[in-house]
């Protein structure tokens, strides 16, 4: 009964916090901004991403940039076999099939929200970028939280969805960084 109240709360603030970012803070300049970047923690950029920083160090011979590489694709395959594998279990619909009162764009997505993918890759990527080089993980953090943000903003995922594939993709890059140190 408690947990049946707790679970109703959370999903209410959730919805309360969805709208803000989706109905409310509208606004031309953000419409643009969150359309172009929520392509950039789509699969084909953030591949491009991990697997051109390592073609690039093995073409330079730059040990550092080899290890990004490997590591970023690392943590974008692992964390996306990840979200596959939830995406199946939880089933969760996407916001707007479950409510009305929401703007939608026109961003492909596929048929589930929970996690989200665009920010499990986006955090999976910067992270790795973050753990390997101090002076990236500003920018890493900005452009990763800014995929997230553009999920929840575009009407695609709940806020929940995001955090959740922000967690996701950190582990991974710290697993990926641990794992390739030994």
């Amino acid at each position: 009964m408690i947990m049946s109240a707790v679970t109703k709360s959370l999903a209410a603030y959730e919805k309360r916090l969805f709208l803000l970012f989706n109905n409310r803070m509208r606004c031309r300049l953000l419409d643009s901004f969150f359309a172009r970047m929520t392509h950039s923690g789509g699969a084909f950029i953030t591949i491009v991403l991990s697997v051109g920083t390592l073609a690039a160090g093995l073409a330079t011979k730059q040990q550092v940039i080899i290890d990004i590489g490997i590591r970023s694709s690392a943590s974008l395959g692992s964390s996306f076999a990840m979200v596959q594998i939830i995406k199946r279990l939880v089933n969760r619909p996407r916001p707007a099939l479950k409510l009305s009162e929401i703007r939608v764009f026109d961003v492909p997505i596929c048929a589930y929200s929970f996690p989200s993918g665009h920010t499990t890759a986006s955090f999976a990527i910067a992270m790795t970028c973050a753990l390997t080089h101090p002076l990236l993980v500003m920018p890493s953090i900005i452009w990763a939280g800014s995929v997230g943000l553009s999920r929840i903003y575009l009407g695609v995922h709940y806020p929940s969805d995001v955090l959740v594939g922000s967690i996701i993709g950190t582990a991974a890059a710290v697993l990926a960084q641990a794992h390739l140190l030994v």
